[in-house]
């Protein structure tokens, strides 16, 4: 197997365990009560700020940070956007 072949086998592979996890998350949001949806809201916004922040102060592709926000919009589309009393 050539190293082109190994990265596409690798790339694939990954791309599965992120639509299982994706699967799982939406799965987990879908499952919260309304009074837990406003806590998992200001968590991931918590989360995703910092996660910004240290790809902003990084040297990830840019592919990866695009990837990373638009991600991070479907999200916010399935939980909702977090009032600004609900950010931790």
């Amino acid at each position: 197997m050539t190293d082109t072949e190994t990265l596409a086998l690798q790339l694939a592979e990954m791309q599965g365990s992120m639509l299982a996890m994706e699967c799982f998350v939406n799965a987990l949001a879908e499952s919260l009560t309304p009074s837990q949806r406003p806590v998992m809201q200001a968590l991931y916004a918590g989360e995703s700020t910092a996660f910004r922040t240290a790809l902003m102060n990084s040297s990830a592709p840019e592919a990866t940070v695009a990837a990373f926000e638009r991600d991070v919009q479907r999200a916010i589309g399935l939980l909702g956007e977090p009032t600004a009393d609900e950010t931790v």
